[in-house]
This record gives structure tokens, C-alpha cells and sequence, in this order.
């Protein structure tokens, strides 16, 4: 599992990127990156669950990379954008596009560190088999402060970090 860090600082750095090289700064702007980088530590939002349930049943209950690993909410966050797109409401639909991004970059960050994920939940399938087997765990704590030094030399290069001050 990747930590808290690296899935709020890798989610922001590929959603700013896309900001700036695909919507542009005003279809995107900065308060989502924000939304997204929080998306992207919401499915760990189990682990929480998981020890309210084990707290209150007096019995260890784990929850952790079950129901909230699946893309069947990234897909159902989509959905929703779509439904409130179509119905012209652009701006509520842009916020449930980015919670999709961020919780769909979280599994994909989980598969990359091996954690285990029902990415197909409720469908009780073993999709490990499409993860790879130790892709970044050795490297696990240093991981965020990459992303952030490649984040920052990206906004410095192009002039953007003063947007942040």
C-alpha cells in the first residue's frame, strides 16, 4: 500500500498536469486540485470503518482494499458528472470528475505497491494477478518526496509555482 502522502501528492501532480496541458486553468481551477488530492486518500476511509466495526463488535474486523478498492465507485463518481453534465450543471459535475480521478488514481497506486485490491467488487474475482508483484514497495517512503520535487521542478520550469503563493 502506498502511504497517505504519496496518494494526496500523486494525485494533485497528475491532475495538475492535465490542468495545465489539457483543460487549462480557468475549466480547472486550483480549489479541485485540492478536491482530488483529498479523493485520493477517501478509499482508505475503510480503515476507519474497519476499526469503528471492530471497536464496537469487540472482534477484529478488516475491511481494508474491499469495497471501497473497486472501481465500481470511480465509475459510479463518472456517472453521476455524466448525469449532472447532461443536465447542464457543469461545475457539480466537475467536482464528482475529479473524486472519480482521485479514487481511481488511489487503486492504481495500491496496485503498484501490491496492495491487495477487489477492484471488481462486488464480483468476487481475484484481480491481483493484474497487479505487479513489487513494483515500487521497496521505494515506498521516498516515493512522495519525488513526486513532489518532480512537481515543484515542473511548476518552477514554467513559471506556475508563484500561482501557489
Amino acid at each position: 500500500m502506498a502511504l497517505a502522502v504519496t496518494h494526496i501528492i500523486g494525485t494533485i501532480l497528475i491532475l495538475d498536469l492535465f490542468r495545465h496541458y489539457v483543460f487549462g486553468k480557468k475549466a480547472f481551477p486550483r480549489y479541485l486540485l485540492v478536491v482530488g488530492g483529498v479523493a485520493g486518500i477517501l478509499p482508505d476511509i475503510d480503515i476507519i470503518i474497519g476499526k469503528l466495526v471492530s471497536w464496537m463488535s469487540g472482534t477484529t474486523v478488516n475491511l481494508h482494499g474491499v469495497f471501497s478498492h473497486s472501481l465500481f465507485i470511480p465509475v459510479l463518481f463518472v456517472g453521476i458528472g455524466f448525469f449532472l453534465q447532461y443536465n447542464e450543471n457543469m461545475d457539480t459535475a466537475k467536482w464528482y470528475y475529479v473524486i472519480a480521478a482521485g479514487w481511481f488514481l488511489h487503486i492504481i497506486l495500491d496496485c503498484g505497491f501490491n496492495a491487495y485490491s477487489t477492484f471488481l467488487w462486488p464480483l468476487h474475482i481475484d484481480t491481483m494477478r493484474f497487479c505487479p508483484s513489487k513494483l515500487a514497495g521497496i521505494y515506498r517512503s521516498g516515493i512522495d518526496a519525488i513526486l513532489l520535487v518532480v512537481w515543484l521542478v515542473h511548476e518552477e520550469v514554467h513559471n506556475k509555482i508563484k500561482e501557489y503563493f
